[in-house]
Parts: structure tokens; sequence; C-alpha cells
């Protein structure tokens, strides 16, 4: 059986030439590989696939994080959760984790002599096309983590799942309920899915909620301003927020207003980032699970290059209903 040292003798080059070119390697010239792959077929080379040895790959991963116009942005979630859960979803080899800012001019590849990378993944954003071309390319596996995308390998959080949760929890504390929902511009899709997911979990349970006359969408943090959440308040007792940046503002802005929460309106926000722990009254929320999104995408990554399988499609993870003191009021003194 032909072999790759044939190979080398046939193209008067080294075996670990022909190795890199059959596996795709930056390291050699779009050329060598054409001539190696041409040589392969000539003399009937048929390339064995073979799992990768468990325990001794040593993995290198470049994590392509987002780069936000809004500094607020960066109190969304806990980057240490995010390191923690990808090295936990890599449990049969080694993490060489290395980490890149996203920007529109983004290259997976942008010089041969960069080292090989095995895997990336796409932290909170959607990779550009040029990104998807090049990678798809080099066949080199990937996922988007926190966003669904038709057909492309996505972990992402159950937007719909947390919102059913909230709703059931404020029928539960409070009965009746007449919502709003408060947002804000630049969220796009996590926006989208948070407010089809309460609509959703309103029409199951049978709560009034008209998307149009009840959806608030302002243009930014610093829009939420005492006329908008007054504006707001009109005629809701609940005001259930994109996420626990907007709820801290808007909790903010009913006390200047003197509207006590949870008393004469309850406020909700999602995600249990940082930021909730300044919010006064704690706010109640949902979790947004970054720790096991990494792990689940580790683990996929791991499936695909050590296990060769095939790229998985979208996974939706679940958080966790984290009650707070904004959605219900303090219990009497017992006597």
């Amino acid at each position: 059986m032909p072999t790759i040292d044939d190979i080398a003798r046939e193209l008067g080059i080294s075996s670990a030439t022909v190795s890199r070119a059959l596996n795709g390697s930056r390291l050699v010239t779009a050329d060598v590989r054409s001539r190696v792959a041409a040589a392969a077929e000539k003399i009937g080379y048929e390339k064995r696939t073979i799992r990768r040895h468990r325990g001794r790959a040593i993995l290198s991963v470049k994590l392509v994080l987002p780069r936000h116009a809004d500094p607020e942005r960066a109190l969304f979630y806990d980057f240490a959760a995010l390191i923690e859960g990808l090295r936990r979803g890599f449990t049969q080899c080694g993490l060489n984790l290395l980490c890149e800012i996203n920007s529109p001019e983004f290259d997976p590849y942008p010089h041969k002599k960069g080292g090989d990378i095995d895997a990336f993944v796409f932290a909170f954003q959607r990779p550009s096309q040029q990104a998807l071309k090049s990678l798809r390319e080099h066949g080199t596996p990937f996922v988007v983590l926190n966003r669904s995308i038709p057909r492309l390998p996505c972990v992402a959080a159950d937007h719909a799942a947390g919102m059913l949760d909230l709703l059931d929890h404020l029928r539960s504390t409070m009965g009746e309920i007449h919502p709003r929902f408060v947002s804000i511009e630049g969220l796009g899709q996590i926006h989208e899915e948070r407010l089809d997911g309460f609509e959703q979990a309103c029409r199951r349970r049978g709560v009034s909620f008209d998307r149009e006359k009840d959806t608030v969408v302002v243009h930014d943090i610093a829009s939420i301003q005492q006329a908008k959440v007054a504006a707001a308040a009109k005629g809701a007792n609940v005001l259930v927020c994109v996420n626990d940046i907007v709820g801290t503002v808007v909790l903010t802005e009913l006390d200047r207003l003197g509207i006590s929460v949870p008393e004469q309106v309850a406020v909700t926000g999602f995600d249990d980032s940082p930021v909730r722990r300044l919010s006064r009254p704690l706010l109640t929320t949902v979790s947004l699970p970054v720790e096991e999104l990494a792990r689940y995408a580790a683990t996929r990554l791991q499936a695909e290059i050590i296990e060769n399988e095939a790229p998985a499609a979208l996974l939706r993870v679940a958080g966790q209903l984290v009650p707070g003191e904004s959605t219900s009021a303090v219990p009497p003194a017992q006597s």
C-alpha cells in the first residue's frame, strides 16, 4: 500500500511536508497541497481516518470575543465562567486556549506560520461571511456560542423556557398580571428571541399581552429615564426587562419616581449578570448558563475533532429562575 514516503519520493519533498499538505496545514502553500493531492491520486494513496489518541492530544482552540461599542455590554456575562466551561468540556485532551477580539477585518488565518488552530469558538456574536468562508475552506471545526443561526453549529440559551419560568413565577406571587416588555435597540437576535419567548409564554398561560402596544424599546441605556419608565409603568404592574442592565436602571428610575417595587410594580431582568448584584431591590432574573454553554460547545468540538463526528445542529441550554426582591413583597413580621 502506498505511503506518504512514496509521495515524498515522487515529488522530491519531505515526508513531513506531505503529511502537512494531506492534513490541510497552513504551513504549506496551496500549490504544494495541490501537487501532493495529485501525486497521491496517481500512486493510489488512501489516507486512513484514525482517531487522535485520547489523553495525549493538546488542542489549540481560538476563542473569538466581541468588541462592544457600549461599555455596559461587558457586564452581560462572567468571562471566567466562559473559560472554565471550555476547560471542563475538553475532558479527553489538553487545551491550549487562545483569545482574539473580533472586528470587521477578522481573519481566522492571518498568516501561514501562526501555528495550527484545531477549532474556533465565536462567543456572543455572529461570524462574518468572510470568516465562515475561510473556516469552511480550511475545514476547521467551530461553534457559535449564544446565537442560533440556521445551518451553523450553535449552542444557545433557551430564552423561551426562561421567559416561561419568569411568567409562572410572577403569576404564582402576584396572581393577575398586566405586563410590559422593556428593551433597548441594538440587541438584535437576543431581543427578538426573548420577546418572542415572553409572548409565547403569555399565550400559553392566558395572560393578556399585545406585542405592539405592550413593548417599550428605547435607544440605549442612557435613554432609560423617568419619563420613559413612567410611561411604561402606566397601566402595568410588571415590567419585564430584556436583561439585568435594563432592569437595574429601570429600578433606579422607579425609585426616583416614588413608585414602590414590588408593591406597586414588579420588575424582572434576565441573564443573572454581575451587574444584578448592584440592583436594589435585588432583581428577579433567569440565569444565562454561560459555563454550561461553553462546556457543551467544547464537548461538541472534542467529539468532532477526536471522534470524527459530524458537526451537531443547534443545542438549547436552559437557565434557572433566580428569584429576587423585585417581584414579591416582604412578608409581614410574625408577632
